[in-house]
Order: C-alpha cells, then structure tokens, then sequence
C-alpha cells in the first residue's frame, strides 16, 4: 500500500513540473504606459503598427518591428531584465505581439490597450 502511494505521489509531482510558464502581459492605459516610459528607464519600446502608420507618427524613442522575424531579431539582442513596451495603432496588433514574446521571453512585458490612437487623443507627445 505504501508503495502504491508512493508511486502515485512522485507521478503527481512529476506532472506539475512539466507544466508550461505561463504567459501573462499587463494591457495598460494610455496615462499609465506614457508614466511606465517615464519612470522605467531600462524599457524597450516597440511599435508593432503598420509602417504607414508608423510614417505618420510614433512614440519617441519606438523602435519599429512590423513583422514577427524583425521582433524576435530584436529581441534577441536584448537582455531579460529589460521591460518591454509594445503598442500599435489600435491596440490589436500589439496583444497578439506580446503573446509572442510572452512564449519566448521572460521580460516584463506591457501593452497599450486601445494603442497609439488613444494615447494621440490623450495628448501625449508623438514624434513623425
């Protein structure tokens, strides 16, 4: 009997050390982001929009990845302790980014919600 208990017990414990990470980012708002970037100053800030969108105006200092391969090349230039920022114009391009991110890299990871639209419509300082 002992042994029966035994045997289930480390087959238990084997099956929860093989479980995935799990994938979490923070969506934050647009006031909350522009204070993230002003007081984190080791962050990474990517802009995932198109590049028309892009052309017409970004963030300060955004770093411009339109396609997955050019993502992941940056990112693999980057150490894990960087935060990494991600927005777009409309905020749906920038979750499904920081989806993949979140499954390669163990960064802290932030989204702008309803993207770069809002954070114009918020007054918030853009550079073309």
């Amino acid at each position: 009997m002992k042994r029966i208990f035994l045997i289930s017990t480390l087959i238990l414990l084997l099956g929860f050390t093989g479980q995935a990470q799990k994938i979490e980012f923070k969506k934050l708002s647009a006031k909350k982001f522009q204070s993230l970037i002003q007081k984190d100053n080791n962050h990474l800030l990517i802009d995932v929009s198109r590049k028309i969108d892009h052309i017409e105006g970004h963030i300060k200092g955004a770093v411009f990845a339109e396609t997955s391969e050019k993502l992941y090349s940056i990112l693999d230039t980057i150490p894990n302790s960087r935060s990494i920022l991600v927005y777009c114009r409309y905020g749906k391009r920038s979750q499904k980014a920081c989806w993949l991110i979140a499954e390669k890299y163990p960064n802290k990871i932030y989204s702008l919600t309803k993207g770069f639209e809002d954070w114009k419509a918020k007054g918030y300082k853009l550079v073309k």
